[in-house]
């Protein structure tokens, strides 16, 4: 790979590079075990040679990694994901339409994804063009979270999250890095802060209710408290179905993801969305 990007000359306009599975999770079963004798990563390593000769000399580039390849007359339709999140084999006229696509779509551009088998929620029903629209959705942001709704109304469900986001601002329930709540079209923007002075929360330190308003000065508000650094739009959505959708959002150049209060986020969105769907059921 190193030689192969060294001979591409400067009319080079987009760069899709075919990867494999498990880049992203080598010490993980069962990608550890196709790792034994570092595979997984030396094929991280030409990603990352890929993405550094793009940056430097090439408009855009675009990494898809697939599982193995078989020949099947099944749909040409593949699920796609941001980052190294599926598994499964495709059929391979599946994945080169997948590749044809990569070279038009402005969502491609300068983005890493994972291709697998459809899921089963896919309707055969929507055209190609909307099912494909939706996928390459995930690309923005990009997405990182995705539930239909079953039994709370979409347009309920963007009230909803306007108001359950703002627990992350009472004291008792912030994150590990300190964010700020905006009310958008269709849902709300979870902005994280810096602290201000600079750095992140301590996450070795345990931190009690009274630190929390300590640092907080009388009617100053969250935003004077830190400057923005990243953010996770959440949305609800009435089509192509009743969702909610999370995407990171204001992902300036050497803006750092902040994986811990992310994650702690989604699960805790997820959970509040099951237990308010299971009780609308019981009501």
């Amino acid at each position: 790979m190193p030689k192969l990007v060294k001979a591409l000359d400067s009319g080079v306009r987009r760069l899709v590079i075919v990867s494999t599975h498990g880049v992203e999770r080598a010490d993980k079963l069962p990608f550890n075990l196709r790792n034994v004798f570092g595979q997984l990563d030396k094929q991280r390593a030409a990603e990352q040679e890929v993405v550094l000769k793009s940056r430097k000399s090439f408009p855009a580039f675009t990494i898809i990694r697939f599982g193995a390849l078989k020949e099947s007359t099944s749909s040409s339709r593949v699920q796609i994901q941001p980052g190294d999140a599926l598994d499964g084999d495709l059929p391979v006229s599946a994945a080169a339409d997948l590749l044809l696509q990569a070279l038009t779509r402005t969502e491609a551009i300068n983005a890493t994804l994972s291709a697998g088998p459809v899921s089963a929620s896919a309707s055969a029903a929507v055209s190609d063009e909307l099912y494909w629209d939706d996928e390459w959705l995930k690309m923005v942001g990009p997405e990182v979270y995705r539930r239909p709704l079953e039994v709370l109304p979409a347009d309920e469900a963007v009230l909803w999250l306007r108001e359950w986001a703002r627990r992350f601002t009472r004291p008792a329930e912030q994150l590990t890095t300190p964010v700020a709540v905006q009310d958008v079209d269709d849902g709300v923007l979870l902005r994280f802060l810096t602290r201000a002075g600079g750095g992140y929360a301590d996450f070795d330190a345990e931190e009690t209710a009274d630190d929390k308003w300590a640092a907080a000065k009388p009617g100053q508000s969250a935003l004077e408290a830190g400057e923005p650094d990243g953010a996770l739009l959440l949305v609800a959505e009435s089509r192509p179905v009743a969702r909610v959708r999370v995407s990171r959002a204001e992902m300036s150049e050497g803006t750092v993801v902040k994986e811990m209060s992310e994650a702690a986020v989604l699960a805790k969105l997820d959970r509040a969305l099951s237990e308010l769907e299971k009780a609308r059921r019981r009501g």
